[in-house]
């Protein structure tokens, strides 16, 4: 079972990763690079992907999105490592998206604009999500988890 999944951020401003230490089935200590684990606490698909990662013992750092919501040059930083369609970073099917009509909005914004209004509510960015050295994963899929952490 995974003993790190405490939250390591002490300000709004460190988000780097950092090493940390985990305790093997041998009882030894093997040095790892956590993943930061993006996530909202009560929500069921990130409970899920939290057992995963335990299942599978990789260490990661966890954090709140709505306590903690990344900033829009994480967003940016994030989005171009991905590769993946901006929109894909949104919580479409989510209350704050709907709100606030993201859906017709979106369109019409530039990359720049959506990811401000990413980064002024945690709500509106799709979860979990995965940052690890040189991978971005947003949203559990199993499989995919496996082929990118495995």
């Amino acid at each position: 079972m995974n003993r790190v999944t405490e939250s390591i951020h002490t300000s709004s401003e460190d988000h780097s990763e950092h090493p940390t230490e985990q305790v093997n089935d041998s009882g030894t200590d093997k040095a790892q690079e956590a993943i930061e684990f993006v996530c909202y606490t009560p929500c069921s698909t990130c409970a899920k992907a939290r057992v995963w990662l335990n299942d599978h013992d990789i260490p990661f750092n966890e954090r709140d999105i709505k306590g903690d919501n990344p900033s829009a040059s994480e967003l940016k930083s994030w989005w171009e490592i991905s590769g993946l369609p901006l929109k894909r970073f949104f919580n479409t099917s989510g209350q704050a998206y709907r709100s606030l009509n993201m859906k017709d909005r979106l369109p019409r914004m530039s990359s720049e604009e959506a990811l401000e209004v990413l980064a002024s509510n945690g709500m509106l960015v799709k979860r979990p999500i995965v940052v690890s050295a040189n991978n971005i994963l947003v949203g559990f899929r199993p499989e995919q988890w496996q082929d990118t952490l495995l």
